[in-house]
């Protein structure tokens, strides 16, 4: 079985002795695209792809001349050097930078091929990276994070998470259940000799464990919120003015606007950021008693919207003459109350709790993103990095929490193998792990060439 610790992962796990190459830049055709090359045989692959770079100045960027594998001219290219241990993956790596014709790119990965490289697969590189101790899994799955991030506060977060800083708040917590552990195994020394351990300071390192690891698990629901996106969903009747709200909201003609009632059938889903956060807003069908079924179905899919919501806007017509209905399909939601269509009439002075706002004119809009943006603060606190942003984080920490939950001090023996558990989750998370599942998880969602 490979093995992996605290330090780095095996040679196994890193997936061998081959030297990968892979294109590091968006496929396609661009401007520029970097090839990267890692592995014990870069520097001969070097010499075969651009003869006249010296590989032993590391670090330099040196325009070359790149061939192909028959040997033939492709162009001129600049190529950058980084002998291990000093570069990304930990080991030998060259990185060249040519054109971004896709045939060009090809015939300079096929000469490096043909010199005894294979091709990466998915997230290879950062994996190595992880293998040769440059990286823990946690600032690993960050660079993900880093490459996705469409928000600022997603881009903090990531960017403090590649800097160390969640991976701390682990190894701490470890630190410290790796002391109480000694505790137990201290009371069961003792016990044998005749010595008892103050149970008292047993129970206080455990409150400690505990509160710790929880205020852990408390950002799990903000790193979800981070990564995901707070997704807020408007509802109203039919010719509300929602389909108008949702386009301004986007600053694009995302949803059909008609006069005629019922137009939006289905839910409309649009990524935003407000104030540096991702916003996943959603247009829903207009709610009313009656309609075809067509349109039921439509009622049945916006209030399985509301359902997964965090948030609600409810849109009431300032030209309506019936009274605000009751939206069961709002029960439990935080609501932001809109009047719209702002630019028909004015809502009485005397509605507090509405925001007039006109989708048309723009009147109110700006009120409603800071209102938004204020709930969107409270739902997601910036916590300087420290957050348990991933479902595999949440995981790790319930197991090690159910753990700690079951300890009895009056049972050392009996705890200390709970303990045990829980530092072993800890550990899963920052690449202590003895087999290859938790890393396959990790690195599926990357893209070849990281």
């Amino acid at each position: 079985m490979a093995k992996a610790s605290l330090n780095g992962l095996s040679s196994d796990l890193a997936g061998g002795a081959d030297t990968i190459v892979a294109r590091a830049t968006a496929s396609g055709r661009g401007a520029l695209a970097v090839i990267r090359v890692s592995g014990s045989e870069s520097a001969g692959i070097g010499r075969r792809l651009c003869p006249g770079l010296q590989f032993s100045r590391g670090w330099e960027a040196a325009v070359v001349e790149l061939f192909d594998a028959d040997g033939e001219s492709l162009e001129r290219a600049v190529a950058v050097p980084y002998p291990g241990p000093r570069s990304y993956t930990g080991e030998d790596m060259l990185e060249v930078s040519v054109h971004g014709s896709p045939s060009l790119v090809e015939a300079a990965i096929e000469t490096c091929i043909a010199a005894g490289a294979r091709r990466a697969e998915a997230g290879e590189f950062t994996r190595r990276a992880v293998a040769n101790g440059k990286l823990d899994l946690i600032q690993a799955e960050a660079v993900a994070d880093l490459i996705a991030a469409d928000s600022a506060n997603q881009l903090r977060n990531a960017r403090e998470q590649m800097a160390g800083r969640l991976s701390a708040e682990f190894l701490d917590l470890r630190r410290m259940l790796v002391g109480l552990l000694a505790f137990f195994e201290a009371a069961l020394d003792y016990e044998a000799q005749g010595v008892v351990v103050e149970a008292g300071h047993i129970a206080e390192r455990l409150g400690e464990c505990r509160v710790q690891l929880q205020e852990l698990l408390q950002t799990a629901a903000a790193g979800e919120r981070i990564r995901g996106g707070l997704r807020v969903v408007i509802l109203g009747p039919p010719n509300a003015g929602k389909s108008t709200l949702f386009n301004c909201l986007c600053g694009s003609e995302r949803a059909i606007v008609s006069p005629q009632p019922g137009t939006t059938r289905d839910v409309i889903d649009a990524e935003v950021e407000i104030s540096g956060v991702r916003i996943v807003l959603q247009d829903t069908a207009g709610l009313r008693v009656g309609g075809d079924t067509v349109e039921a179905e439509g009622h049945r899919r916006a209030k399985s919207a509301a359902a997964a919501a965090d948030l609600a806007v409810f849109l009431w017509p300032t030209d309506a003459e019936e009274p605000e209905p009751a939206v069961d399909a709002m029960a439990g939601l935080e609501v932001i109350r809109v009047r719209s269509k702002a630019d028909l009439g004015v809502a009485e002075e005397s509605e507090t709790g509405w925001l007039a706002v006109s989708g048309v004119t723009g009147q109110g809009v700006d009120e409603l993103r800071a209102e938004i943006a204020a709930i969107a603060g409270a739902e997601i606190v910036d916590l300087g990095g420290s957050v348990a942003i991933g479902a595999r984080h949440r995981v790790a920490l319930d197991r090690a929490r159910e753990e700690l939950e079951g300890c009895e001090v009056s049972r050392p023996e009996m705890a200390a193998e709970r303990v045990r558990w829980a530092i072993r989750a800890i550990e899963e998370m920052i690449g202590a792990v003895e087999t290859e599942e938790v890393l396959d998880e990790v690195f599926s969602s990357f893209c070849i060439g990281k």
